[in-house]
């Protein structure tokens, strides 16, 4: 696995500490980045928006995609009346947006561990009822090393992720000849990966959504949505163990007609799951993957359609989607 392949399967640290201007807390936020970095995770620091747009597309968007959540409580102002009954010590709120970003990861039941800065009220917010067991700290230089100890003790590790990718090897194919008949097809398959350490992937559907022939101009092709066929399977529907991969057919050539695509779908219409595919080229093809307790995952894939058997090739897409 290349060095940006590993990086993107690290698991995601989100790491909420309410900034302010204060080149102090800018400071610790980042010395905490730092030393997750170090133990081999991939951390994002929480920068507050000011927009409803950015709270989408930063804060909620890594939120759902995080493994794990520290949340640390910065002290603020001093709370009115400031002293707790019985105590000689001023009390003092935490970092509101820090505890909106704690309520959000609740939700999403994500991993937490809990930091507040002595002074600040410890009941106050959500802490109250999520037993978070907050740690007290003093120190904000000795911060990150405080929670570098606290993600040993629980255990986290880098090497998970609450994600499903798409892998395709350009050897992976497999000549079959079809039940009952003298026809020979060849498959090419690809791999759906679970890259949790834990939690099965659980009712995972395959679809082809997009097909298009590139060329001047590129042509998408239309079609019916529909679900494909896991291989050496006959349900639509299947389960994906953690750090295992899967395979499915995503689509097959003809020995007698090399340029002939088909697909192995749930349909009995010809109008769902079959672009008609019967010349070389080049093509594009865009394959889904839901189920009930993943993100969805995405992928595109180049065919390149050769009018011999052995000249086809399917590959991931360059880059990416």
């Amino acid at each position: 696995m290349n060095d940006s392949n590993e990086q993107s399967r690290r698991a995601r640290v989100f790491i909420s500490c309410g900034q302010t201007k204060d080149s102090a807390e800018l400071e610790t936020a980042q010395r905490i980045r730092e030393r997750l970095q170090a133990m081999g995770f991939d951390p994002y620091i929480a920068v507050e928006e000011q927009t409803l747009s950015g709270l989408k597309e930063n804060i909620f968007r890594q939120l759902q995609a995080a493994e794990y959540f520290v949340f640390v409580d910065f002290k603020r102002e001093r709370l009115v009346p400031h002293r707790k009954a019985g105590s000689s010590k001023p009390q003092h709120r935490g970092s509101l947006f820090s505890h909106q970003e704690l309520a959000l990861a609740s939700y999403l039941d994500l991993p937490l561990l809990a930091f507040q800065e002595k002074g600040v009220k410890s009941d106050d917010g959500i802490l109250r009822f999520l037993q978070a067991n907050a740690t007290t700290f003093t120190d904000r230089h000795l911060l990150p090393n405080v929670i570098a100890d606290e993600v040993q003790k629980r255990a986290w590790t880098p090497h998970t992720r609450n994600q499903l990718v798409l892998e395709r090897d350009p050897a992976q194919s497999v000549d079959a000849q079809v039940a009952g008949t003298q026809i020979v097809r060849r498959f090419y398959y690809v791999a759906v990966r679970n890259l949790h350490r834990h939690k099965t992937a659980t009712n995972c559907y395959v679809y082809l959504e997009k097909v298009i022939q590139l060329g001047i101009p590129s042509v998408e092709i239309p079609f019916g949505s529909v679900e494909l066929k896991w291989a050496g399977y006959t349900l639509p529907n299947a389960h994906i163990l953690p750090q295992a991969a899967r395979p499915f057919d995503a689509l097959f050539t003809h020995h007698a007609q090399p340029t002939l695509v088909g697909f192995n779908v749930f349909s009995d219409s010809s109008l769902f799951g079959h672009p008609p595919i019967q010349a070389a080229g080049e093509y594009e093809f865009r394959y889904s993957v839901v189920s009930d307790n993943f993100p969805i995952a995405r992928t595109s894939l180049m065919l390149s359609l050769s009018t011999t058997l052995d000249g086809t090739t399917l590959k991931l897409k360059a880059g990416g989607d």
